[in-house]
């Protein structure tokens, strides 16, 4: 079986204030667009919005890392 080639993927979404490392995927795009994405104000009480780009071989791997990322606390920021 042949591995997948990697690509660069953009994850939106929301993480919860209380402690950051909650995420809530809203899509995941393919492409390194995090900087074309203007995120809006916060108007949420309880999340803040999110973008960031993942190398990975599909948006589901993309989606994992986003939630490993976030679930690290950060240390990479």
């Amino acid at each position: 079986m042949t591995a997948a080639a990697t690509q660069t993927f953009t994850v939106i979404g929301l993480t919860l204030d209380v402690d950051c490392t909650e995420l809530l995927i809203a899509a995941v795009l393919p492409g390194p667009v995090a900087d074309q994405i203007e995120l809006l104000a916060t108007s949420e009480d309880d999340f803040t919005r999110w973008a960031e780009e993942f190398d990975a071989p599909d948006p589901d791997a993309a989606a994992a890392l986003a939630y490993a990322h976030c679930r690290s606390g950060w240390d990479d920021n």
